[in-house]
């Protein structure tokens, strides 16, 4: 094999890093895990993880953007130019309803959720995060409706929090319920959601 750059070894360790954080967190939850267990499961000394992270912290957060990033990488394959909003839902339910639905990955967002609540440096680093996920949706919400010729009948950031609401607070039911709330629900509530605002953009387009 070719020798690698220093920018090619740093970017392997961090990825590596970063997958065994993964495995870790999901195994032992974000408090129980430590930064030598993840060190260990990737093969590398505690040193490697403070020469590419400050602390668990930084680590977790570094996972929660590497899994928006895909997330919104994989949005842009379905939010093509002038999609219809219905569509948009449909080849979400093709691809499992809920960014959620992941028990494991779920349930370790809402535990670092809680410990940000009770430590406010990782609050602000949450909050860049959240904020990250809003601007998403309202983006995507933006290109939908205005594909579709439609006005926005309210600001995208209100809508896009209210859709992130759904998400999450389905995804919590659905997880501690699961005979009676299915992922899918969230689509279903994004539909009633969608399907209100066509009809509140188009009264407004008749109205002009």
């Amino acid at each position: 094999m070719p020798r690698l750059t220093r920018a090619e070894s740093v970017q392997r360790t961090r990825s590596l890093l970063l997958t065994a954080a993964e495995e870790v967190f999901a195994e032992k939850g974000f408090t129980q895990a430590s930064l030598e267990d993840i060190a260990d499961r990737a093969g590398y000394s505690r040193g490697a993880v403070y020469a590419n992270f400050t602390n668990k912290e930084d680590l977790f957060l570094a996972l929660l953007g590497d899994w928006l990033d895909r997330d919104i990488e994989e949005s842009e394959e379905i939010l093509a130019p002038g999609g219809d909003a219905m569509q948009t839902v449909d080849a979400l339910r093709g691809r499992g309803g809920n960014r959620f639905a992941d028990r494991e990955r779920f349930a370790l967002m809402l535990e670092f959720r809680l410990y940000a609540i009770r430590n406010p440096l990782a609050a602000q680093a949450l909050r860049d995060y959240d904020r990250k996920s809003r601007d998403w949706y309202a983006r995507s919400i933006r290109r939908v409706i205005q594909g579709m010729g439609l006005p926005l009948p309210a600001p995208a950031e209100q809508v896009a929090l209210v859709a992130l609401a759904l998400e999450h607070g389905i995804a919590l039911l659905a997880h501690t319920d699961p005979e009676a709330i299915s992922q899918d629900s969230y689509l279903d509530a994004a539909t009633l959601l969608g399907t209100a605002l066509i009809s509140a953009a188009e009264r407004e387009r008749s109205a002009r």
